[in-house]
């Protein structure tokens, strides 16, 4: 009897101290390819808006930042069933996935649109996709976009598990035009990457809300409020200015 107590006594401040651990970091998922926002240092360390941003969220709330990576279409899931924290990863903030999750208030704001080479002179419209391929990252909100709008009216729909793959095809002329982020699109794509034959033309639709947020599991409203109070301090004390201007220079991502 000793020794099974001894035993359940071993297990026990095992559990409290896996229970503290736990209460003393975040683990935020996210789908590191999506520059400027996450993305992955030449060393293979995460960088970027909404990892410099956790990272300050994190030391406000005097808790460790765990970062998990993930495909994109895999991180509600994982939030589901306990693998992370929350999910800090560009996620717009759609009515289908509130049905899932519980989203902090907006951390940043910003259109989809659609990339397509200029002299095709293609918009964003069923009528003159008919017939073409488009390429979406596989779990977005624009893929259920595209879907909606564009499938039934003879569009091929083209997924792929991050949104480099995606630039790629649509360099190569394997897809005729892609739907993603604005803002990403203009500052990774067109910009650094130099594709300047190509148009970013904003969409706007009841499908693509323009507000990105951090998702938590339905019912962790109390980490919700942590993460909302911690953010506002963050503004407040010039924190997310500072992180913002870093990245994206005189544009405001943040509309009160």
């Amino acid at each position: 009897m000793k020794k099974l107590s001894w035993l359940f006594l071993g297990l026990s401040l095992f559990s409290s101290a896996s229970m503290a651990t736990s209460q003393d970091s975040i683990r935020f998922g996210v789908e590191a390819s999506f520059a400027p926002f996450e993305y992955k240092k030449p060393d293979g360390s995460l960088t970027g808006f909404e990892i410099d941003l956790g990272n300050a969220l994190c030391k406000e709330m005097h808790k460790k930042c765990v970062w998990v990576q993930s495909n994109f279409d895999g991180l509600i899931p994982s939030l589901n069933v306990n693998k992370i924290d929350a999910v800090f990863s560009a996620l717009g903030v759609t009515d289908k996935r509130r049905k899932q999750v519980t989203f902090t208030n907006a951390v940043w704001t910003g259109y989809s649109s659609m990339l397509s080479r200029t002299q095709a002179h293609l918009k964003p419209t069923a009528e003159s996709l008919q017939g073409k391929v488009v390429g979406v990252q596989q779990g977005t909100m624009q893929e259920h976009y595209v879907r909606e709008r564009f499938a039934k009216h003879g569009v091929e729909v083209r997924t792929y598990q991050d949104q480099d793959q995606v630039y790629a095809d649509l360099v190569n002329g394997r897809i005729d035009a892609s739907f993603q982020d604005m803002i990403q699109a203009q500052f990774t794509f067109i910009e650094a990457g130099k594709n300047r034959g190509f148009s970013n033309q904003q969409v706007s639709d009841v499908l693509l809300p323009a507000d990105s947020a951090i998702a938590v599991k339905k019912s962790n409203t109390k980490l919700a409020a942590q993460l909302n109070q911690a953010l506002q301090a963050l503004h407040d004390n010039g924190t997310y200015d500072r992180i913002q201007s870093h990245y994206f220079g005189d544009l405001k991502l943040y509309h009160k």
